[in-house]
């Protein structure tokens, strides 16, 4: 069964916390996009989910800051922000996986941290109040450091992506992976409000094409230059080393400025990348 679904999607907190803000037209297009995943990974009939994401100051600070860090917790409790317009649940864990894929990175001489005590964010919980609402399937997040430099390299996010589509594409389990996250935004920053929006469509077409070359020859400076918050494409990275075989297509992307960000949806065929 192995790898049954994977996408990627923003998370920016506006989504839900200032969506009216957000032209009509836009949060329509993007909504939509949402709910096209949601009922692709329904159809998927999935029995765990791993989710390459950020966080924003909930779990880690200056003083321990791992490169990736994978929740084995039995359960998670989200979201953290009482402003986000969601209501704070737990989620399900799935230990077991998320202990094959720490012993698969050790293996490939990757060594991610590990946590039992995560909480969650926007930055994983508002992909998930979109794809799998009930909040019910159990879940494996890995957040990546895209907050305190030295960020990981995407060279080694993308290898990191491997070991986990190695792990996912062994296991009997019916298994998605999905990224969250970017796009090009500068949250708090000189630039607060710039989209690139050439940069972002630029990105999207390397995803589309799954192009290995160009995602592990990104630099974290290329990626910074379309703002602070597009760091966080680094979680696309890793999901694009995950997908050996896969295509993918952009469903939906929304330079919203009222978000001040800009905002992708793409989902990939996975079929036959087991």
């Amino acid at each position: 069964m192995a790898l049954s679904f994977a996408c990627a999607l923003g998370h920016a907190p506006g989504i839900l916390a200032w969506r009216e803000a957000a032209p009509a037209e836009q949060r329509e297009r993007l909504y939509q996009a949402f709910g096209q995943l949601r009922i692709r990974l329904d159809a998927a009939r999935l029995d765990c989910l791993v989710l390459f994401t950020a966080e924003h100051w909930a779990n880690f600070f200056l003083d321990h800051m791992s490169p990736y860090c994978i929740g084995r917790a039995q359960e998670f409790a989200g979201p953290i922000e009482p402003w986000l317009k969601m209501e704070r649940v737990t989620v399900p864990g799935a230990p077991d996986l998320a202990e094959a894929i720490l012993t698969a990175c050790q293996e490939h001489d990757i060594e991610p941290g590990f946590s039992y005590e995560m909480q969650l964010d926007h930055g994983t919980m508002i992909p998930l109040h979109f794809l799998t609402p009930d909040m019910k399937l159990p879940i494996v997040p890995i957040v990546i450091n895209t907050l305190a430099p030295p960020l990981p390299a995407p060279r080694r996010c993308f290898l990191l992506g491997q070991a986990v589509g190695e792990v996912v594409r062994q296991n009997a389990r019916r298994i998605g992976v999905i990224a969250t996250g970017g796009m090009s935004h500068d949250p708090g920053e000189r630039d607060h409000g710039r989209i690139d929006e050439s940069f972002d469509r630029q990105f999207l077409e390397t995803m589309k094409l799954l192009d290995a070359e160009r995602l592990k020859n990104y630099t974290v400076a290329q990626l910074r230059a379309a703002g602070a918050g597009a760091v966080e494409l680094l979680n696309w990275i890793a999901l694009g080393g995950a997908l050996e075989g896969a295509r993918g297509e952009v469903l939906a992307y929304e330079p919203v400025v009222p978000w001040a960000t800009g905002i992708g949806a793409m989902a990939f065929n996975v079929m036959g990348t087991s």
